[in-house]
């Protein structure tokens, strides 16, 4: 993900609700806003679920709703096994997860896994008009991308697959607690929020 090219537009989100069919409340790519003021700076970071090698959501659930596929690396939620605890949500340092109360489930980024299987590229990365969303294998991206920041290195009690090319207006000490971050101004909840 390159932070430092995205303008906040929100399309990767609205183009992810809707590849999902999710209800109007429900998002599964958040774009939030930070401001800092030592220096003083903006940025724009669109963020899903980070696919974790060491994945809270699947340790904390209690009735085993998520797993990691080997295979490709996302971790899926299967939805007809939760039952709505929440603690998954609780649990992701990043707040993946979201809740869907018209249905009482949980609700993640599969990493558009049924698109993928067909040969396509998740919408997000299809959608985005300044090229910040790119899915794939990690350590590829690692080794192309040699301006980018590995988030697994801040938050290495889960070790998400993240790498970031930071807007110079931030760091990665962000990412440690990202909506608790005080300058995060808009934690992208809400469809159309400021």
């Amino acid at each position: 993900m390159a932070t430092d090219r995205c303008y906040g537009c929100k399309t990767c989100s609205i183009a992810c609700a809707r590849e999902h069919l999710l209800e109007y409340d429900v998002l599964l790519r958040r774009v939030r806003q930070i401001d800092t003021t030592n220096p003083v700076g903006h940025a724009f970071v669109s963020m899903s679920c980070n696919h974790c090698d060491e994945p809270a959501c699947v340790a904390n659930c209690p009735s085993g709703a998520y797993s990691k596929d080997e295979d490709s690396g996302l971790v899926l939620l299967d939805e007809s096994k939760c039952i709505g605890s929440r603690t998954c949500i609780d649990a992701c340092p990043f707040n993946a997860p979201t809740f869907d109360e018209t249905n009482g489930v949980a609700r993640k980024c599969d990493g558009c896994i049924t698109r993928q299987e067909a040969g396509l590229l998740p919408v997000c990365n299809i959608v985005c008009p300044s090229l910040n969303i790119t899915l794939g294998d990690f350590d590829t991206f690692v080794g192309r991308f040699t301006n980018s920041v590995s988030i697994k290195e801040v938050v290495p009690d889960v070790m998400p697959n993240l790498l970031v090319s930071l807007d110079p207006d931030i760091t990665a000490d962000i990412f440690v607690d990202i909506d608790g971050f005080a300058g995060t101004v808009d934690t992208g909840n809400g469809m159309f929020s400021a």
